[in-house]
């Protein structure tokens, strides 16, 4: 009976010698994503680009054919019905081309028109944030007593500490941080999904700023070892019973509470 695709990269791995922990030390790819793909088992890979780029490293360490390894990837997750999230279509550009040979002039009065836009697209929201900010402002400062009267309530000590209240966190500035190397991906909003590894030697994820929402999966035993912040507040626990968490604008303050 014929080697499957994976048989094949254990085999040739173990011809030379060369052992799971050196390939993941070389390529930072956890050993149990290396021992799914010696397995044929590709559902606890992020999937998509991802895989293939694992696939690659590891054929690149063994000394395995690259597009050899590609093609037997995909010929095992098409078997497995496994779906290739990778996109095949060209990019398309909404720039509007007739593709002729543009004048200079036009080329010009659009990037005029262009930066007009963005001119002012910046100027509105940075208007809009120090109108914000001024309201906030005066929203918290209290009338100073310019008649010289006492306090309706006689009772009340002057020179007592007004307790102040931590302000609520917004819907904003989103961060994933780990104790150890992990990896995490992150889809915010309706965007194409990504993702990474992160830990104490490398930078956190984000800080993200979704508009409705920012759904974070990871391994569950990888949970204990993140953080997430939402407007520099730590959210309560990362769950460990899941392999993904779902923020949104209406149910984040219920990670803060």
């Amino acid at each position: 009976m014929a080697a499957s695709f994976g048989e094949q990269l254990r085999l040739a791995r173990e011809a030379r010698g060369i052992t799971l922990r050196h390939i993941s030390d070389q390529t930072h790819i956890p050993i149990r994503y290396l021992e799914a793909i010696e397995s044929d088992d590709y559902k606890p890979l992020p999937g998509g680009i991802f895989n293939r780029s694992f696939i690659k490293s590891y054929a690149k360490q063994i000394g395995f054919d690259e597009k050899e390894a590609i093609e037997g990837y995909l010929r095992t997750a098409r078997e497995q019905g496994e779906p290739d999230e990778v996109a095949t279509t060209p990019y398309k550009s909404h720039v509007y081309t007739d593709g002729g040979t543009r004048s200079p002039l036009v080329t010009l009065l659009l990037t005029v028109v262009i930066l007009a836009v963005l001119s002012l697209g910046v100027y509105a929201a940075v208007h809009w944030y120090q109108r914000r900010e001024a309201a906030r402002s005066g929203s918290n400062t209290q009338p100073a007593n310019t008649q010289g009267t006492q306090p309706a309530n006689p009772t009340v000590n002057q020179n007592s500490t007004t307790t102040q209240t931590m302000p609520a966190a917004e819907f904003r500035n989103i961060s994933i941080t780990a104790r150890d190397k992990v990896y995490v991906s992150w889809v915010v909003d309706n965007a194409r999904k990504l993702g990474g590894f992160i830990g104490p030697d490398k930078a956190a994820a984000g800080p993200f700023s979704p508009k409705e929402r920012l759904l974070i999966r990871y391994d569950k035993a990888d949970a204990p070892l993140l953080e997430i912040t939402i407007d520099g507040r730590p959210i309560k626990k990362v769950p460990d019973d899941t392999t993904q968490v779902e923020i949104t604008k209406d149910n984040y303050e219920e990670f803060l509470r």
